[in-house]
């Protein structure tokens, strides 16, 4: 029953807000605005529940069909349903859902710093908003480039601090509240600076492509997706 009363407050949210000013890529649904986040305004679908950096994510790949073109199969961590809904439907792709929250319904259950994972076992890999809640990200950084199949691709997207030179991290700050002052959220072990892309180089992508889809689309076009100018594209291609 709350299921069905939570859709039926999604269906006369959506209603109530219907509009022309902004519109979501995902659901393709157009509002007055979007809806508020609990630490930022105008940031979710009123339908679909898409975040800015989903919308910036299916933009991309609509953006560059040639991303997926030759892809077999995708490995998709932490998935969300809106970004899930579209992937999965993609005709002649394998898609894996993979999350080490036993509350999530996925595929896999795998440690993004240990792989259970053949090398170059997926073509395409989706890891956005993961990195910053992983001790060793260097660890997860290698087995990330270790299973991207030689032509394949890494999408990897992370909160950013754009105006630090250098990631911010302190292995002394654990407590909650602590780092929720020092890296934006309490389960965040880092605040990750555009320096991101040297890190992923390191651990062994030939190319790390630094996309601003914000800038790309022009201030119109990301108000109107509802994009942020701090959400940069990594991907990363091994060879």
């Amino acid at each position: 029953m709350s299921r069905l009363r939570a859709a039926v407050r999604v269906r006369a949210a959506t209603a109530r807000h219907r509009g022309s000013a902004v519109q979501c890529p995902l659901c393709a649904n157009a509002f007055d605005r979007f809806k508020d986040d609990w630490n930022r305004p105008a940031a979710l679908c009123w339908r679909c529940g898409s975040h800015e950096r989903h919308r910036a994510q299916w933009l991309l790949l609509q953006r560059r069909p040639e991303l997926l073109a030759n892809a077999r199969s995708l490995l998709h961590f932490s998935p969300e349903w809106c970004l899930r809904r579209r992937l999965a439907a993609l005709p002649g792709l394998r898609y894996v859902t993979t999350d080490l929250d036993p509350a999530q319904d996925v595929d896999e259950r795998l440690d993004v710093t240990a792989l259970a994972l053949p090398d170059g076992a997926f073509d395409a890999i989706i890891c956005s908003h993961v990195l910053e809640h992983v001790e060793d990200d260097a660890a997860a950084m290698a087995e990330l480039r270790r299973v991207t199949a030689p032509g394949g691709f890494v999408l990897v997207m992370v909160p950013l601090d754009l105006g630090r030179a250098t990631t911010y991290e302190d292995p002394a700050i654990t407590a909650p509240a602590d780092r929720e002052r020092a890296f934006l959220q309490h389960d965040h072990v880092r605040l990750y600076a555009p320096d991101i892309a040297d890190r992923l180089r390191a651990a062994g992508f030939d190319e790390v492509e630094v996309v601003d889809l914000h800038a790309e689309l022009g201030p119109a076009a990301a108000a109107r997706h509802g994009l942020l100018a701090s959400d940069l594209i990594f991907v990363c291609r091994p060879e």
